[in-house]
């Protein structure tokens, strides 16, 4: 083989094996950041109960947007509240730093997704199957509740039941979505609680 071309490809495997190098280490960053998550979240960020979500195998640009969404920034040496509200989230968040943050929702998303185990209902899922928004749902989220071509729209085919429900009644009772980054969640205000509850079920059961 001609030498320049030998130099050249190694040069090349180098390059890539210290790319593979980096990106090891930042997986095994996010993994051990993200230790004190699996005591909620369950191993690997498989969610073992109903109402906390899963984030394994999560879309990780929404994970990161969540994650910083939930930590408290400082502004001029003060804390300011948080653009998105959770009590036990932002006190938890506040100990890391963006980077920090990132490499736990690159390692997370990284992860195979594990749809919920929690009990469902039938008669929910037939009724949120049946409604007449559930249109307006998977035109964002995909027929399967998994949208793989825009990392901000969450997974929430096979995500735990009343996570999901709980976090439509924050998009409608305007507790979510304060700054108004997602405008296609006012159609939740217009949809009743008990329809939305079947939609959620519905969308948990999804594989």
């Amino acid at each position: 083989m001609n030498k320049g071309i030998m130099k050249f490809t190694f040069a090349v495997l180098l390059v890539a094996a210290s790319s593979n190098l980096v990106m090891a280490q930042e997986n095994e960053d996010g993994r051990r950041y993200g230790n004190f998550c699996s005591s909620c979240h369950g191993t690997a960020g498989a969610a073992v109960g109903d109402a906390i979500p899963s984030i394994g195998g999560q879309h990780k640009e929404f994970l990161e947007t969540s994650m910083l969404e939930m930590k408290p920034a400082v502004v001029d040496g003060k804390e300011q509240a948080p653009a998105r509200y959770s009590t036990l989230m932002q006190i938890f968040f506040k100990g890391y730093t963006n980077e920090e943050i990132k490499a736990m929702a690159d390692w997370y998303s990284s992860r195979p997704w594990v749809p919920t185990s929690a009990p469902l209902n039938q008669d929910l899922i037939n009724k949120g199957k049946a409604s007449t928004h559930l249109e307006t749902c998977t035109s964002c989220h995909g027929t399967n509740g998994n949208n793989v071509e825009d990392g901000g729209i969450p997974r929430i085919g096979g995500q735990t039941p009343l996570y999901l429900y709980h976090s439509l009644l924050e998009y409608k009772n305007d507790k979510r979505n304060k700054d108004g980054r997602a405008p296609e969640m006012d159609v939740v205000k217009d949809i009743s609680d008990e329809e939305l509850r079947a939609l959620a079920e519905y969308f948990a059961s999804l594989r």
